[in-house]
């Protein structure tokens, strides 16, 4: 298993970690994450990275391309559908809830409202829906629910550019809150995420080449023997690899988490629904 030296990975983190904090807001942070970027990868653009582990992996990127569009893809998007236009028992939808029907919408997504003084995840916003119309919330962390929602509602935003904001100054906190999530060493592993992913990209961890944070947000929900696997719900495979207790689907450190990674893939396209192999 090829991986980083622990001493190294350390003392690059704690480097890391403490630059942003010289910086003046979520930008000066995006900035600096995208020089350390084309530091290490030259050669790789922004949305090259997107790729994940397929930007560093010549095979695996010939792979995703005879998986294309991925197998389930479309079953997964229908079965979304069908949730998504579903009327509920009032005349009401999930569609009706989002402004044209949730086309175009998802690119804007986590965003703070100021209303419920929260960040507010597609995950949270479809259960807000929910709520209003006294209908059962789904789980975050299901596939065959919020997974094929998430997968029809991101198809509807497929090529338009990530563009989440963090203007006012609670988004701002959120968002440095999800930076800290990402540096923070947990687990019984004592890893961040930043550990492999800001400090190791391109690195290979057993037989898999170790995704850029960069573009990290362009691709979900990744589909995975045809079931579609949110952002969310990777994270949480994530953490218990390092051997932490994952945050509960659906919970205030994800959203952070997912809009601190949102905001490093501002500016990039969106190819939802990508094939990842099994793991």
């Amino acid at each position: 298993m090829r991986f980083p030296d622990r001493r190294a990975a350390l003392s690059l983190l704690l480097a890391f970690s403490l630059a942003p904090a010289f910086a003046a807001g979520p930008e000066e942070v995006r900035a600096s994450i995208l020089a350390q970027s084309r530091e290490r990868h030259p050669a790789l653009s922004p949305q090259d990275l997107a790729a994940g582990a397929a930007a560093f992996d010549a095979g695996r990127r010939a792979q995703a391309e005879l998986n294309r569009p991925a197998p389930g893809a479309a079953e997964a998007v229908e079965a979304g559908r069908k949730i998504w236009t579903r009327k509920f028992p009032n005349g009401r939808s999930l569609a009706g809830c989002f402004p044209n029907g949730g086309r175009r919408i998802a690119a804007a997504y986590p965003q703070y409202d100021p209303r419920v003084k929260r960040l507010v995840t597609l995950e949270t916003a479809i259960n807000q829906c929910l709520t209003t119309h006294g209908q059962p919330l789904m789980d975050a962390g299901d596939p065959a629910t919020m997974g094929t929602v998430l997968a029809y509602l991101r198809s509807l935003a497929d090529g338009r550019k990530v563009a989440v904001r963090a203007t006012s100054a609670p988004a701002r906190e959120r968002f440095e809150e999800g930076r800290r999530l990402y540096f923070t060493r947990m687990g019984q592993q004592n890893y961040a995420c930043a550990s492999c992913h800001a400090n190791h990209s391109g690195q290979y961890f057993g037989d898999t080449a170790i995704p850029s944070p960069v573009g990290a947000a362009v691709q979900w929900p990744h589909l995975r023997d045809g079931r579609p696997v949110t952002l969310q719900m990777r994270v949480r495979e994530c953490l218990d690899r390092m051997g932490a207790a994952p945050f509960p689907a659906g919970s205030d450190e994800l959203a952070h988490l997912e809009f601190f990674l949102a905001y490093l893939s501002n500016g990039l396209t969106i190819r939802a629904n990508a094939w990842r192999p099994p793991s």
